[in-house]
């Protein structure tokens, strides 16, 4: 009874476990252009960034108000966060700026 107990724990835990990392990812594309402020980290700290039109980049698409961007790729300088050093990896672009590239 003691190993069914522990089992039912440990498959709970597994099925419990969900990531970002698995939804599939799909490409979109800018179709006007969007100005936002951006953490670059560093010395700089933030800035604006404009995103033109034809743009692309991968993104997730919740069926919310916005799709969710990756801007920039995860690095070592960017684990342990918050710290002087970190940038955004991510954006919530509102959808009527981005289109699905087939």
């Amino acid at each position: 009874m003691k190993r069914f107990f522990y089992f039912l724990i440990l498959t709970l835990g597994i099925l419990g476990c969900t990531s970002d990392d698995d939804k599939p990812t799909k490409n979109f594309k800018f179709t006007a252009p969007y100005t936002t402020t951006i953490t670059v980290g560093g010395v700089v700290g933030t800035r604006e960034r404009t995103f033109k039109v034809g743009e692309t980049f991968k993104g997730l698409d919740d069926e919310k108000e916005t799709i969710r961007i990756r801007i920039a790729e995860h690095s070592e300088m960017n684990e342990n966060c918050p710290n002087s050093w970190c940038y955004q990896e991510f954006l919530n672009v509102p959808r009527e700026y981005l289109k699905l590239e087939e």
